[in-house]
């Protein structure tokens, strides 16, 4: 299941980048990233998505937390230094988030840990969050046990399933211009 959903997140890159040329993300010289194109402009820089040599893994994550956790999540941040990406999923407008560098991965693993922590807190399944919306009390999720994408309301848990499994919506997303 990995290979596909590495090849769709592949693909979404592709889309968007037919769609509307490089993206750009936030320029920020205190973080490089392997992703970046030179030159910036306006304080924005061109990115192409960097596929790391080693995937990066989330086993410390397991560890910690004492859980295995869903092979879908390595499959989206682990294998790629990228830009966030906003998408329309279905009239749901998102930012599908990607992590910039190694220090970036390493933020958003403790930032996973963290809400896995308010999860089990609030007696809520096993989740981890993958995208944001324009809603800030709602967010994407991956559910730890099935691999569903969910959306979810903080603190209260899903409102509903997006897509059975992570290549499914990484395959139906559809970019929007940032």
């Amino acid at each position: 299941m990995q290979n596909q959903e590495v090849a769709a997140l592949s693909g979404l890159f592709d889309r968007y980048r037919r769609l509307y040329g490089q993206p750009l993300a936030e320029q920020d010289p205190g973080q490089p990233s392997p992703a970046e194109l030179p030159p910036a402009h306006q304080g924005r820089v061109g990115w192409r998505p960097f596929l790391r040599a080693e995937p990066g893994s989330f086993d410390n994550l397991a560890r910690a937390l004492a859980m295995p956790v869903h092979p879908s999540l390595t499959a989206l941040f682990g294998h790629y230094y990228a830009g966030n990406l906003p998408l329309c999923y279905k009239g749901l407008f998102v930012t599908l988030l990607q992590p910039w560098n190694s220090a970036d991965f390493e933020r958003l693993q403790q930032n996973q840990i963290g809400h896995q922590l308010m999860q089990r807190k609030l007696g809520l399944p096993a989740t981890w969050f993958i995208a944001t919306c324009r809603d800030e009390h709602r967010l994407v999720t991956l559910d730890n046990a099935s691999g569903a994408v969910l959306l979810e309301r903080l603190g209260q848990g899903a409102i509903g399933t997006l897509a059975p499994d992570l290549a499914g919506f990484l395959r139906r997303a559809e970019p929007v211009s940032s």
